[in-house]
């Protein structure tokens, strides 16, 4: 599998190094690589913009899209940090066995945070409740909730989008969707979903829908 080259930019998920920085998505950018270490810029909050302050033994996610399109993500940590001339962290690199590629190509997935509301109607586990998105792409979507909400894979969710447009008016599409993994973390889990069909506009009234065979 591809590493991350010279240049390249990755996201970083730190699972409970604190409250505040808890599965916030950093982005960083790759400024050397020399053996099984990389170089990166202190990694920024993609929701506050603000620099996380992260020290030697932080554990992480890390995942970017590669020269072929396809995003690979792998697990690491953070070894030491340098001062000078620019402030850096060092990531420790996996063996490139250990890449896994998540995402094939036409299902490229775009790191952002939506505002969401997921509904499970379950004689025992009748759930709804308000999350965030931490990707979405053609094909579905990863979010993060609280564990208290038991979701289970191959769980048939409803979700309600919220999605702001450029004039400043926030647009609702609706989907059914399938959990296909989970990634529990110390307070939230990670779920991802297969989107089994999308609806029309809310906003708009629109009462069509497509179905994605996926």
């Amino acid at each position: 599998m591809l590493l991350p080259r010279i240049g390249q930019t990755i996201r970083l998920t730190f699972a409970g190094s604190s409250e505040d920085t808890s599965l916030q998505t950093f982005k960083s950018r790759v400024v050397d690589m020399k053996d099984e270490i990389a170089s990166i810029e202190l990694p920024t909050s993609e929701e506050t913009g603000r620099t996380g302050l992260f020290g030697a033994g932080a554990v992480c996610e890390v995942w970017y899209v590669g020269e072929d399109g396809s995003r690979y993500e792998f697990h690491s940590s953070i070894t030491g940090r340098r001062s000078e001339p620019i402030p850096v962290l060092f990531l420790q690199l996996p063996p490139k066995e250990e890449i896994l590629r998540t995402q094939r190509r036409n299902y490229l997935r775009i790191d952002t945070a939506l505002d969401i509301a997921v509904k499970l109607e379950d004689p025992i586990r009748n759930y709804h409740f308000v999350a965030r998105t931490v990707d979405i792409s053609g094909g579905g979507l990863s979010f993060t909730c609280d564990e208290s909400f038991r979701i289970q894979d191959h769980d048939s969710l409803k979700v309600w989008i919220s999605m702001p447009s450029k004039t400043g008016q926030v647009q609702h599409a609706y989907a059914v969707v399938e959990v296909v993994r989970q990634k529990p973390a110390e307070k939230k889990g990670i779920a991802s979903v297969d989107l089994r069909k999308i609806y029309g506009n809310k906003r708009a009234g629109s009462g069509k829908s497509r179905e994605s065979m996926l």
